[in-house]
């Protein structure tokens, strides 16, 4: 059992550790309005790894911006330096099976497609996509071409370990795609490096894939030009900038549970807008913790909140019972 305090010693523990204190600003610190960090679309499949993908990337300091299939190209030229299709539970040769608008391949910027994102793309220039004997499930070794630019680079091996689950395979190769990896007898990548088009039917975001980071930072880095400058210091600036300019001139009320969520905005609300302005609140229901209670509204007075307690244990206890 959890000790009684140890929710709020976690809490303590974070806003001691990290201190909530912003980066040095200076004054040439570019503003959100100067400031567009490079943007990666990720077009969403249905996928279990969906949000894995965009966490690679923002590791590597750059933003992604998660968006249904169907978007249309007219929604992404010129605002993303590079599309991500991810996998998805479906087959491409399904009647409703998910689609993309073929034109977000004309617009000149990279793409890579995932697992069914691989096979999407396959098929949209003409090759084809078959249901085998025998489905791929789980890691096995990938034969990979690595002098070519997806996979290129001294640190990747002729064969890799990598996660596939797929239960359609690429049947022929679309024309002007390259091979570029294969799985046993299966194609695993394919690449059309004059167009920037990628394919690969394992999962590079996975920590199953141990080649996969390399994989996602060519793609980035050496494919599409993308700039790691989606920092902690930019983020910061960016998102007082968003609440200045939401919240103009009027006061805000925010309930403060004690969690790193609640404290964490409070914080980024006081940055912004001033002490003056930010109201917090802390309500008793009295089925907290042993303790608990207090142990909050002194770490929030400890991040000098001048906190406001609401007590209802009497008719939270008389409601529920």
């Amino acid at each position: 059992m959890e000790p009684a305090n140890g929710y709020n010693g976690y809490v303590k523990r974070f806003a001691a550790e990290r201190n909530f204190a912003s980066p040095k600003m200076t004054d040439n610190m570019e503003t959100e309005d100067e400031f567009q960090p490079d943007t990666v679309a990720v077009l969403d499949c249905g996928a279990q790894y969906g949000k894995v993908i965009e966490r690679r990337i923002t590791e590597l300091c750059v933003r992604t911006k998660m968006l249904p299939l169907h978007t249309s190209a007219s929604m992404l030229i010129g605002k993303y330096k590079a599309i991500i299709i991810t996998g998805g539970p479906f087959s491409v040769n399904d009647v409703d099976a998910p689609r993309c608008d073929s034109g977000i391949f004309k617009l000149g910027i990279p793409v890579l497609g995932i697992c069914y994102g691989f096979q999407l793309i396959n098929k949209v220039f003409g090759g084809t996509v078959e249901r085998k004997s025998y489905r791929e499930d789980g890691q096995d070794f990938v034969e990979i071409d690595f002098k070519r630019a997806l996979v290129g680079g001294k640190n990747l091996a002729a064969t890799e370990l990598a996660l596939l689950t797929h239960g359609d395979s690429i049947g022929a190769v679309a024309p002007s795609f390259t091979v570029v990896a294969k799985s046993r007898n299966l194609v695993a990548a394919i690449s059309n490096e004059q167009k920037r088009i990628f394919g690969v039917q394992f999962h590079p975001e996975v920590d199953l894939t141990p080649c996969g980071g390399k994989i996602i930072r060519n793609f980035l880095f050496s494919i599409a030009d993308c700039k790691p400058n989606y920092t902690m210091e930019n983020r910061l600036s960016a998102c007082l900038n968003e609440i200045k300019n939401t919240v103009k001139d009027k006061k805000v009320l925010i309930l403060c549970s004690g969690g790193v969520d609640s404290t964490v905005c409070a914080v980024l609300l006081r940055k912004a807008l001033g002490k003056s302005k930010v109201i917090p609140v802390f309500i008793d229901n009295g089925f907290l913790r042993k303790n608990e209670a207090t142990e909050v509204v002194e770490m929030l007075k400890s991040l000098d909140f001048d906190v406001k307690c609401s007590y209802c244990l009497y008719s939270c206890v008389c409601r529920f019972i």
